[in-house]
Formats: structure tokens, C-alpha cells, sequence
């Protein structure tokens, strides 16, 4: 993309404000846990980055999920059918709590309840409805979705790639929500050790370092 990042400016280090546009920080280190931050400072009632089902479409596109084109032809769809691409953003945004909602119970610090689980089938079978097989090279293999003009597509694969992530028994202890009090970022914890609490040393540890500094100089 071709801004100047001379012009561009930071926001809380989650993402940069570009003249081409927002540019999302993507550090969750699962497309899913990317996904359920673009809500930013949820503690504090939360700051909103996907304002419409064009950013949508621009944050799948930095993820990796849709081409220029297949971006082009899903905006042209959505700008034809404003009504529809407002509903499905209502869905992408309601996909997006349900996943932070999942990685608080896999950390443990909320239960799950059935609405959720109820939620999550009906993600699936629609999941299930939009995959197709085919007979590649190497033999019957999953055939990638044709985004077209079907403006739920983009919203799908991300289900899938969170249900995918979620009942993975080797990244489900991994997962995590960052500790500082201001932030609820999720986060996969791919350290040796497994224990990582913080989604950015750089920018939730050190404040927090300097907010304990602070408090024990306060003490003295």
C-alpha cells in the first residue's frame, strides 16, 4: 500500500490511521484472535475498527484472506446492496464478541453458557455449507471459497478459522487475554514457557511496570 509513513499516525500502538486508510495492527498470532481485537479498549467501552462492511473487506485483505480483486468485487456487491452488507456486518460484529467470549472461557475467567454453544453450531453449519470439495492434483482436496459476490463469505472463513482454533487441543491452552486492565487484546502464547500475559511487552508491560514503579515509589 502506498502511504507515507511520515504522514501516517499511531494510535495506542494498535494500528496506524494512514492517508490510504486505518492498517491494523495484527498480533494476536491466529487470524481469529486478529480478528476479536478490532474492537480496541474493550475495558473502557471499547473503540470501534470495524465501522462498516468496507472495513471488513480492508481488514481481510491485510489478513491475507481476499485478493485486490476479490475485494473490489465484494465492495461493488455491498455498495448494490447496502442493506444486506449492514447485516452481515451486524453478524461479523456479534462472530467477533462470540470469539472474545471463547477465549475468556478457555482461559478460564468466564464460563461457557448454551446460547454460546447454540451460536457456534449455527456458525458451523454454515461453515459446512459453504465448503466444497474437488479433484486437485494431489486427489480430492478442499476447493478455496469463491468470494464472488456473496458478501457472507469473508465472515464464514473467519468462523471457521476461530471454531478451527478454539477445539485445537494444542493451541486451546494457549490462548489468552492480555492482563492490563485497559486492554482485553486475546493472543496466542506460542512462548516455551506458556507464560505470557501481556499481547505486547512493548506497549501493556511496560505500562504496567511503570504504573507498579509508580506505586512502590508512592509507598516510600
Amino acid at each position: 500500500m502506498g502511504y507515507n509513513m511520515s504522514r501516517a499516525r499511531a494510535i495506542r500502538f494498535g494500528g496506524l490511521e494512514t492517508p490510504d486508510g486505518f492498517l491494523f495492527e495484527l498480533s494476536g498470532g491466529a487470524l481469529a484472535l486478529d480478528f476479536a481485537n478490532t474492537l480496541d479498549e474493550r475495558p473502557r467501552g471499547g473503540l470501534e475498527r470495524l465501522t462498516d462492511y468496507p472495513q471488513i473487506i480492508r481488514w481481510s485483505q491485510q489478513v491475507g484472506l481476499l485478493t485486490e480483486i476479490q475485494a473490489s468485487r465484494l465492495l461493488a456487491a455491498a455498495a448494490s446492496n447496502p442493506r444486506a452488507a449492514r447485516r452481515i456486518h451486524a453478524e461479523a460484529l456479534e462472530l467477533r464478541e462470540l470469539i472474545f467470549a471463547a477465549v475468556k472461557a478457555a482461559t478460564g475467567s468466564a464460563l461457557w453458557t448454551e446460547d454460546q454453544v447454540k451460536s457456534w453450531n449455527g456458525w458451523l453449519e454454515r461453515v459446512r455449507e459453504n465448503r466444497r470439495l474437488w479433484l486437485g492434483p494431489q486427489g480430492l482436496q478442499w476447493r478455496d471459497p469463491d468470494y464472488g459476490e456473496a458478501l457472507d463469505h469473508v465472515v464464514i472463513a473467519i468462523a471457521e478459522a476461530a471454531i478451527e482454533l478454539i477445539v485445537d487441543p494444542d493451541n486451546r491452552p494457549r490462548l489468552r487475554v492480555c492482563a492490563a486492565a485497559d486492554c482485553d487484546w486475546t493472543f496466542l502464547d506460542r512462548s516455551a514457557r506458556q507464560n505470557r500475559v501481556w499481547c505486547d511487552m512493548t506497549v501493556c508491560g511496560n505500562r504496567a511496570k511503570a504504573a507498579r514503579h509508580y506505586r512502590l515509589k508512592a509507598r516510600k
